[in-house]
C-alpha cells in the first residue's frame, strides 16, 4: 500500500483513536437516552466500516503474498 513510514505511523495512531471516540460518543448517547443525529451515525458507521474492511483486505493480501 503506502511505504511511507510517517503515513503508516499516523494511520496506526489515528484509526484506533477516532474509532474509540466515535464508539464512546455513541455509547454515551445511548446510555443517556439521547438520540444521535443521523449524520453522526452515518459518518461514524462509514468510518468504522471502511477502516475494518480496509484492514481485512490488507491482511488477506499480505497472507496471499506469503
Amino acid at each position: 500500500m503506502n511505504n511511507n513510514p510517517v503515513v503508516e505511523i499516523f494511520r496506526a495512531v489515528v484509526r484506533p483513536a477516532v474509532t474509540i471516540m466515535f464508539s464512546a460518543a455513541i455509547v454515551q448517547m445511548v446510555t443517556q437516552g439521547i438520540t444521535p443525529p443521523a449524520w453522526f451515525l452515518t459518518v461514524a458507521g462509514a468510518c468504522i466500516t471502511w477502516w475494518f474492511a480496509d484492514r481485512t483486505v490488507t491482511h488477506i493480501k499480505e497472507n496471499k503474498e506469503e
